[in-house]
């Protein structure tokens, strides 16, 4: 089960969401995000960093 989940739902997402757009077209939400990316880099990085320590602390 940890292995479809681990490598099915992220495939399946991926592929869901390219049918998705490109029956549809790419929705208004997805380039407001296009034009904010490197905002959303940035947080994504320094939330994985932080959850990161957080871990690291939780198990000592």
């Amino acid at each position: 089960m940890e292995l479809f989940i681990a490598l099915g739902l992220p495939i399946v997402l991926l592929f869901g969401l390219t049918f998705l757009f490109i029956s549809d077209g790419i929705p208004i939400w997805i380039q407001y995000l296009n034009r904010n990316s490197s905002t959303i880099w940035n947080f994504g990085i320094v939330a994985i960093s932080t959850m990161t320590v957080i871990i690291y602390l939780a198990k000592r």
